[in-house]
Order: structure tokens, then C-alpha cells, then sequence
């Protein structure tokens, strides 16, 4: 505790560590310290680079750290940074409203910047269409096409959200989800029904249904799967975007995207990055999902039937709903909420720098990263806490000057608490 109250309440830090607010959309904050762009790895961050690949999302300027998009005859389209997710593309591919001025010069392309824009109200853009043919799928399919068809929900899965709902909730559990997936190529086999190649996120053993991944068991990655999908689909839906959208001719940026991602091992999650997600992002460049909004919220309003907390929590729907010196609750995984510390935000990339503490096994410290905002995440509302400005520097305190659990049970919503909440007067 002593130490807390020495290090925390002092005169703001100057030189580099400094907070300096982002201005402009693609806005640089060179931070300092240790960090992680995802909670499972971590990259140090000092000045940044002036190299060809130097970019406003992060100081990533290794071509190995960046994911190339193809032309099936090898010919270079665009490149995404596999630590901030910005993309860049040659300006054939992209509508006018999302090529940005930031432009990397690559194998002699000239590469504009993605912007990326629009919230949940793009779903009004894309139009459903039910085949009904599903013997000659070679007639209706292209490759680049997204689809999606219905899947049972694993019945021990449905079984445990009910009995989690309680006879509040039990109505809203649906029985069917919509698997979703981006066509790579449709053969046309006479006298029996076509063979379809998809690109997708597979389960274990190539099992597409989610019994294994959807609760966060089990193995998942981006897979070719090639299959007679009539004989597993009783309905498919062909997913149409409209001209405002994406372009009309963008099935080569389409495939280059999903191709450049086969062989992804990490990173699934029911509500943050499911199918319908790497679906929608292979064709807009976003990730979105319908169904990861219905069951983040189903989640959410599960945990509240169980939260105890004295506090009251408001939903993050944009990235400009938080600001630097908020204390936030993002759901990291379907079972784990981390609390953290704003420190700075990025536009552009949708990516938020936080200070938390992590507790870890032995590994129980004070740590800066960088984090993807996801879309289960809440901002904690408390009456009695200190200006956004001194939260932040005694947050950046306890990261420069190191702190020890206070007791054996000391956690991120603790540390977010003590760095955040003003001491309560008798």
C-alpha cells in the first residue's frame, strides 16, 4: 500500500514517458515499455520506423510481419500488418470513400491505405439470397462469393446457455447459428452435385459444424475445405453486397484476403472473431458479425444477472466513446473481463493502448499494450474518482515504478479500482 500512495500521486512524468493525446485518424503515440498488440504476444515499441513499411497503426516494419494479397497468378494487390490490421491496396480495388492518402510504395505498387468506416448499419446493404438449386451450385456461386448456412448449436452448449439465462433469458437462446464462409471455387460434377471449396474457420478434425470451438474448446484455424455441400447444408444463402459497399469486381481482393489468412490458428472467439466476422472482413475489410453482437449481449446480460458490483457500467459501442484516463471492462475471451486503464486510441486501426494488471501464474505485474477494442466492452461509471488526467499518471506510475500485489487475490479490477477510485471519506 505504501508504495501505491508514494509513487502514484507525485508530479506528472516528463521526457518519454510523457502522455501526449493522438490527433488525426492514423495518429502516433510513440509509447514506451513493454506491451502486446494481443493478449497472447508481446512487442516492444521504441521509435518510430522511417523504413518503406513505417506506418501510423505501429512501429511493425518487417515484411515477415505482414500478410501479402495475391492474384492467383502471384501478382501483388495489397499487404495487411499483422500487428495493427491496417491494409493497404493498389486504388483498381478500392471505391473512392475508403482509399485514405497514407500510400507504402511495395514491389513497385503504389499501396493506399483502407479506411475503414461504417458501423452495424452495413448489414442494411447486403441481401440474403436462398438457393434453392443445391444440385448445380456451379450456376449461382462464384469464387469470392460469402455464404452461410444453418448449424445446430452442439446440444450441451444450448443445454448450459439456458440453464446460464435463467427464465429471464431462456427465450432468447436460439437453436440454429449461421455458419458462414467465402467461396474459393465451385466444380461442376455431372450426374451428382458440385464440389464447393470453401475458405473458413474449421473446428477440430475439419468439422465445420462449431461443436468444438464455439464455447473456446477445442482447436480452430482458417481453412481450404473442399465438400459436396448439399449433402451438409439443408439451406444456403448466397450473402450479396451492394455497389456502395465494396465494388462490384472485388472477388480478387476478396479471395486474396481470405487466402492470405489460411493456416490462422489463434484467435477464435463466439462474440470477438467468429466465421460471420472473417467472412464480412474478407469482403469489406471490416469485422463485423450479427451474431457475435447478439451473443455478446447475450453474455453480458447473463453476467448481470450475477454481478455484484457496486458500480455501473455504460457499453462501448465506438471507439470514440472512451477517452484517455477511463477505467474499462473488455471481455479478453468468452470466459475472461479484464479490467484497464485508457491510455491512448487509434482511429484508424480500431486499436486502444491500456495499462493493467496482469496475474498471470507467477507473472503478476504492471503492463502497457496494445489491444484491439472488442465489441463486449464497457466503461465503469463511478461517482468518486480522480480526473481522467491524474488516473492516467497514476496508472503510468505504477507502470514505470513497478508495484507488488497488495494481497495474495490482487487483480486487473483492483488495480483499475485503487489507480482510478478516490478514497472513500468516513
Amino acid at each position: 500500500m505504501a508504495l501505491m500512495s508514494r509513487n502514484l500521486d507525485d508530479e506528472p512524468p516528463t521526457g518519454p514517458h510523457s502522455p501526449e493525446p493522438p490527433t488525426g485518424p492514423h495518429s502516433y503515440q510513440p509509447p514506451t515499455g513493454p506491451r502486446s498488440h494481443e493478449p497472447t504476444t508481446g512487442h516492444h515499441r521504441n521509435e518510430p520506423p522511417s523504413g518503406p513499411l513505417s506506418h501510423s497503426g505501429c512501429t511493425n516494419d518487417q515484411m515477415e510481419q505482414f500478410r501479402r494479397y495475391s492474384t492467383s497468378e502471384h501478382e501483388l494487390i495489397g499487404i495487411s500488418c499483422k500487428r495493427c490490421s491496417m491494409e493497404w491496396a493498389r486504388a483498381e480495388f478500392l471505391l473512392p470513400q475508403y482509399r485514405g492518402e497514407e500510400k507504402l510504395l511495395i514491389e513497385g505498387e503504389k499501396l493506399y491505405v483502407i479506411e475503414r468506416r461504417g458501423g452495424e448499419s452495413l448489414y442494411m446493404f447486403i441481401t440474403n439470397i436462398e438457393i434453392t438449386n443445391l444440385i448445380d451450385l456451379s450456376r449461382v456461386l462464384k469464387a469470392g462469393d460469402h455464404i452461410k448456412y444453418p448449424m445446430k448449436l452442439p446440444g450441451d452448449l444450448y443445454r448450459r446457455g439456458r440453464a446460464a439465462a435463467g427464465r429471464a433469458l431462456i427465450d432468447r437462446i436460439p437453436e440454429d447459428l449461421y455458419h458462414h464462409a467465402i467461396v474459393e471455387d465451385v466444380k461442376e460434377v455431372h450426374g451428382s452435385c458440385d464440389i464447393v471449396t470453401l475458405i473458413h474457420w474449421q473446428g477440430d478434425g475439419g468439422n465445420s459444424n462449431g461443436s468444438s470451438f464455439v464455447s473456446g474448446s477445442g482447436s480452430a484455424s482458417i481453412h481450404h475445405q473442399s465438400f459436396d455441400l448439399a449433402s451438409r447444408a439443408e439451406m444456403i444463402y448466397r450473402c450479396d453486397y451492394q455497389e456502395g459497399l465494396v465494388r462490384e469486381d472485388n472477388r480478387e481482393l476478396t479471395l486474396a484476403r481470405a487466402k492470405a489468412w489460411v493456416g490462422e490458428r489463434q484467435g477464435y472467439d463466439l462474440t470477438q472473431n467468429n466465421c460471420e466476422h472473417f467472412a464480412f472482413f474478407c469482403k469489406t475489410g471490416l469485422w463485423r458479425s450479427g451474431q457475435g453482437i447478439f451473443w455478446a449481449n447475450m453474455i453480458l446480460s447473463i453476467s448481470r444477472l450475477f454481478d455484484i458490483d457496486e458500480y455501473q457500467y455504460t457499453t462501448v459501442e465506438e471507439i470514440s466513446d472512451i477517452s484517455p484516463g477511463d477505467h474499462i471492462v473488455m471481455c479478453m475471451t468468452i470466459r475472461h473481463r479484464c479490467h484497464m486503464i485508457v491510455k491512448g486510441k487509434n482511429r484508424g486501426s480500431q486499436m486502444i493502448t491500456v495499462i493493467r494488471f496482469i496475474h498471470d501464474g507467477h507473472d503478476r505485474r504492471v503492463v502497457e499494450e496494445d489491444l484491439r477494442l472488442k465489441s463486449l466492452c464497457m466503461k465503469v461509471c463511478q461517482h468518486i474518482t480522480y480526473e481522467p488526467h491524474a488516473v492516467l499518471r497514476r496508472a503510468e506510475k505504477a507502470l514505470v515504478n513497478g508495484m507488488d500485489p497488495l494481497f495474495s487475490g490482487f487483480n486487473c479490477k483492483h488495480f483499475a479500482c485503487l489507480v482510478s477510485q478516490r478514497p472513500k471519506r468516513p
